[in-house]
């Protein structure tokens, strides 16, 4: 039998995989790691901080949404322990991703070894990543290494995705073992996904038929099932109107006359209204958070609306709201069930034509109601001339542009106002939402569509906290657009002010002098070798933009935004602050 080590037969496995990317950072737990896949085929980037290398493997998968996921490497101690933010927003995001995680020498376990984490037991950091992964563990032995990680690999992308840890001590790491083959990753990763029970599609097929206003809310699940060509043939076969959460955005057509826009807090007014008149609503990968229902309070489940709700996980069946129908299923194999069984009953939607004709009207009034908003011209800009017009520049210069928004102001304008104009735009899931994810996840975006533009919308709260992936950018020489909306403050939670009379701590200001202020971006841009540029006025924002699109490198945006914009929210609600106050307008029980 052939003799390797572990680090050597895990990287032999995933070569075969066909992965493409590791991102990692080196320390001295993973030096055996990151020699082993250095010799593959596998592509390394160095990023910056680990953190930054989660949210580019995150970014990579949400990209292409299909294996091989990209790789992490990170040492033990601190460095392990930087990963588990990025993780968190992976995890409820429904990402696919390996983090290969060192450590010392399991002989210096408990005994005071550089950096140790196991102060209480061996296993004490998998711990931490546990609740924000969807399989950890650390190894114990050689010879069950590479069997351990392959559990771990199909773990990853089979069922609903999410990220798995595997670390591995240093020693382990090393020493020799005997194997007997590189396994065949498609002899265990080869699962097909769940179809939906016979009885269930036909329970929802008679409720859809039956249904005066019936809706489709898509969510993550259609993105990860790569369903979109189905949801779309679904619409076109029924005229069933498509609504997008902001995580599902891409999923469908925008410019598809079912498209009925995106309900909840960071959305637009006729989506809202859509999902507020539905009769029977069929949810696909939606989790029902307070962001994308706008804290409970859009649908009248059980009363008035009837729910389909379809996902790949059973946690997710009726976690929030009661269902008419269950579906545990992969959101393709649902929607064709769906069509092949509606189109036996005789389905045609010819109902749905006046349906759609009200989301219409709701949507023109929404359209002339925001149509101030958009046409203010600055400086300092605003949130919907800046997403109007960028979205103009992209579908004039390249629709595939890969587009992503990060969290924070950006996210309560960018869902509906920026049009998509390809299923390449990725938001967060409304659930976990890290601050600064979209820096460091554009280059493994750019890395997964690398022949298309890459662009990402990022407050300066966001970019001051993960810059420093510009580098990475630069060493790689990457093409891609940061565009920074700089007011100065954390806007977002400037809303404190509506709520309880004031706002502390949101603003960054010289103690001094009181003077708003930030580091100049474009020199900070500059200092690490990309192009710097500044951005004031609408009129300014579609050439800005496709320059910024065309250059040969990496470009910092800073974009001069008004630090009175309000926030817009289509849906408000107010938090529960006492409690004896249950918050919800609509209460499950």
């Amino acid at each position: 039998m052939p003799s390797m080590s572990p680090s050597v037969a895990i990287a032999k496995f995933l070569e075969a995989a066909g992965c493409e990317f590791f991102f990692g950072v080196v320390g001295h737990g993973n030096w055996a790691l990151l020699d082993a896949l250095t010799n593959t085929r596998i592509r390394g980037i160095r990023a910056r901080c680990e953190d930054h290398a989660v949210h580019m493997a995150d970014c990579y998968w949400r990209s292409r949404r299909q294996p091989p996921p990209a790789v992490v490497v990170a040492s033990g101690g601190p460095g392990a322990t930087n990963l588990i933010p990025a993780l968190a927003e992976a995890y409820y995001s429904s990402v696919a991703l390996v983090a290969l995680v060192g450590a010392g020498p399991s002989q210096w376990f408990d005994r005071g070894g550089i950096q140790e984490a196991y102060r209480t037991a061996p296993e004490s950091w998998v711990s931490l990543a546990r609740p924000v992964a969807k399989r950890a563990l650390m190894v114990n032995r050689p010879d069950t290494t590479l069997e351990m990680f392959v559990r771990a690999y199909k773990e990853a992308v089979t069922g609903r995705p999410g990220p798995v840890v595997v670390q591995i001590p240093f020693d382990i790491q090393a020493t020799p073992i005997d194997v007997r083959a590189i396994p065949d990753p498609r002899a265990w990763t080869h699962v097909h996904p769940p179809a939906p029970a016979p009885d269930a599609v036909e329970e929802a097929a008679a409720l859809l038929a039956g249904a005066r206003r019936p809706l489709v809310i898509a969510s993550t699940g259609v993105q990860n099932a790569r369903a979109w060509d189905a949801l779309r043939a679904f619409a076109d076969a029924f005229g069933i109107p498509v609504c997008t959460t902001f995580a599902g955005k891409g999923a469908f057509p925008e410019d598809h006359p079912c498209y009925a826009g995106i309900p909840g807090r960071f959305g637009d007014e006729h989506g809202l209204e859509a999902a507020r008149h539905t009769d029977v609503l069929l949810s696909i990968g939606n989790r029902f958070t307070d962001l994308t229902t706008a804290g409970w309070t859009i649908y009248d489940i059980p009363r008035a609306t009837r729910l389909i709700q379809v996902d790949i996980d059973p946690g997710e069946i009726a976690r929030v709201y009661p269902v008419e129908v269950g579906m545990i299923a992969d959101a393709r194999q649902a929607l064709m069930a769906l069509t092949q069984a509606l189109r036996a009953r005789g389905y045609t939607g010819g109902g749905n034509v006046a349906w759609r004709a009200e989301i219409d009207a709701w949507r023109r009034q929404w359209r002339e109601k925001t149509a101030p908003a958009r046409e203010k011209e600055g400086p300092p800009l605003d949130y919907a001339p800046l997403l109007d017009e960028a979205a103009r520049a992209v579908r004039d210069l390249d629709p595939e542009t890969s587009v992503l928004f990060d969290t924070g102001q950006i996210l309560c304008y960018g869902p509906s106002f920026f049009r998509a104009s390809s299923r390449h735009v990725h938001t967060n899931n409304g659930h976990f939402i890290r601050m600064g994810w979209s820096v460091p996840g554009l280059v493994g975006a750019k890395l997964a569509h690398p022949d298309h533009p890459a662009l990402a919308f990022t407050g300066d709260g966001s970019f001051m906290m993960t810059g420093m992936a510009v580098a990475t950018a630069v060493e790689y020489g990457l093409p891609m657009v940061w565009l920074v909306l700089n007011n100065r403050s954390m806007l977002f939670e400037r809303r404190m002010e509506k709520f309880y009379g004031q706002h502390v701590f949101c603003d960054y200001r010289i103690e001094k002098t009181g003077e708003l202020w930030n580091p100049d971006l474009v020199k900070l841009a500059e200092s690490m070798g990309a192009r710097g540029m500044r951005l004031e006025r609408r009129s300014d924002v579609h050439r800005v933009v496709t320059e910024a699109l065309r250059h040969p490198g990496p470009v910092v945006v800073d974009v001069s935004m008004d630090v009175a914009s309000p926030v817009y929210n289509p849906a408000s609600f107010r938090y529960a602050d006492s409690f004896s106050e249950r918050g919800l307008d609509n209460p499950p029980f």
